[in-house]
């Protein structure tokens, strides 16, 4: 609670408090105590030529992500009900958040972004609707 209060005490948390825009957003969110975060430049370069994108569809690419930090690996994503293995198929972006009008960073909806991955046999025995595995990534590991 301490570093959400001074994140919102803060220039950065004014800003996202301020409500002065989906990039000022994001930005005062990854950056607050991180000046170089290279994959997060990586992030906005390639979100700034559609800022208004809250979806990105990519079955078997890899997904965008906000930070270098809470990335999965291979072993981190659960095999499938059936046995196979999963792949990265789409990701939601934070920009969401800016469009719900989200107002206070909580961590049940605070997110950098959101990974799912599916099975890469699409596999068909059992149920028609499968659970799949999503991977939460934050814009930090504090979570501000």
């Amino acid at each position: 609670m301490k570093e959400y209060e001074a994140f919102t005490q803060s220039s950065k948390g004014q800003a996202v408090l301020q409500d002065k825009g989906i990039e000022q957003d994001l930005e005062a969110m990854a950056l607050d105590n991180k000046s170089d975060d290279k994959q997060f430049k990586v992030f906005k370069k390639r979100t700034a030529h559609e800022p208004e994108q809250v979806l990105r569809y990519q079955r078997g690419g890899q997904p965008l992500w906000v930070s270098d930090e809470n990335v999965p690996t291979e072993e981190d994503i659960p095999l499938c009900s059936c046995g196979s293995r999963r792949q990265y198929e789409f990701q939601i972006l934070p920009q969401l958040l800016y469009h719900l009008k989200v107002d206070e960073l909580g961590d049940s909806i605070d997110w950098g972004t959101l990974a799912v991955y599916t099975c890469i046999d699409s596999c068909d025995g059992g149920p028609n609707y499968k659970p799949e595995f999503l991977w939460k990534q934050d814009f930090s590991k504090t979570k501000v």
